[in-house]
């Protein structure tokens, strides 16, 4: 705390740790305001992990999305660890609403979810895969008016950074996401995974909300990593959750191949989007006309 980064960003304190590095509450001093500063450690930093941290910071900055947690700057200490600069936001995680209220009502929860897909569609537009979706990198605000607004965090550098050390996720050339929301190609190891891997995420995401358990289980990570590769997960009509047409909603999104799922984000959100209007739904939780 008082240490400041790069001649304008006033260290306060901690407020997130992980694997990577940690993320501190900052005082910007040229602007006055606070901000979310992300210091990743330089021995977890490699040149090429720097470079691409740079690159995608630069895009998801680019996205100007109202559920896409805003990028402000990235730069490096003196000392040489790479810092981002994001927007300081109060809020609660997804993952804290769930382990207060176990699941969700069906609308409330494809209401809460549908700016999140639309997040993915601004994003998918510009090339952008967020390949570690999960409950935990979706904060809850409020914006002035005092609406909702879901934001999603860590958007296009979540392959490289983790605020979980116990299920981390690696850099280059190995295996990207957190194993619970892992889609197959993930799973298999695939690098090159594209947008349909963020619409298995949000499927999974979507049926935590509505079952109060995730798709996949397994005793180990092995035992996870079989499961989304080889089983079936129990449709959610099954566990007394919404109806046949939103479970085959989500039964399609978790699809064990990519040809099989919604082929887009824009498809599946637009699919939730007509499933609320059907349940007399006009806006989503953020108040914007589905």
């Amino acid at each position: 705390p008082g240490s400041v980064i790069s001649g304008r960003y006033r260290l306060e304190q901690i407020i997130g740790r992980g694997g990577m590095g940690a993320v501190w509450l900052a005082r910007d001093t040229t602007l006055d305001i606070d901000v979310a500063l992300k210091l990743i450690r330089r021995d977890r930093a490699a040149t090429e992990a720097r470079a691409r941290l740079l690159q995608e910071a630069r895009a998801a900055a680019r996205i100007g999305h109202p559920s896409i947690v805003r990028v402000f700057d990235f730069g490096e200490t003196a000392a040489g660890d790479p810092f981002i600069v994001m927007e300081f936001l109060h809020g609660e995680s997804l993952s804290s609403v769930l382990a207060r209220r176990q699941r969700l009502a069906p609308a409330v929860a494809v209401s809460t979810l549908l700016p999140v897909a639309s997040a993915l569609v601004a994003a998918h537009a510009k090339g952008i895969v967020h390949r570690d979706l999960k409950p935990d990198n979706i904060l809850l605000t409020k914006n002035e008016t005092g609406a909702l607004v879901p934001k999603l965090l860590d958007f296009g550098i979540a392959r490289l950074l983790d605020a979980d050390p116990e299920r981390r996720f690696t850099l280059a050339g190995e295996v990207l996401g957190s194993p619970d929301y892992m889609s197959p190609e993930q799973a298999r190891g695939e690098v090159e995974v594209d947008a349909s891997t963020d619409v298995w995420a949000f499927s999974v995401v979507l049926y935590e909300l509505l079952t109060g358990r995730r798709p996949f289980l397994g005793a180990n990570y092995n035992a996870l990593i079989m499961a989304i590769i080889t089983q079936e997960p129990a449709p959610i009509t099954e566990l007394a959750a919404g109806d046949a047409e939103l479970s085959h909603i989500v039964q399609r999104g978790l699809a064990k191949r990519t040809a099989d799922r919604w082929h887009t984000m824009r498809d599946l959100g637009g699919a939730l989007a007509a499933w609320a209007i059907d349940h007399g739904l006009n806006e989503d939780v953020s108040g914007t006309a589905l």
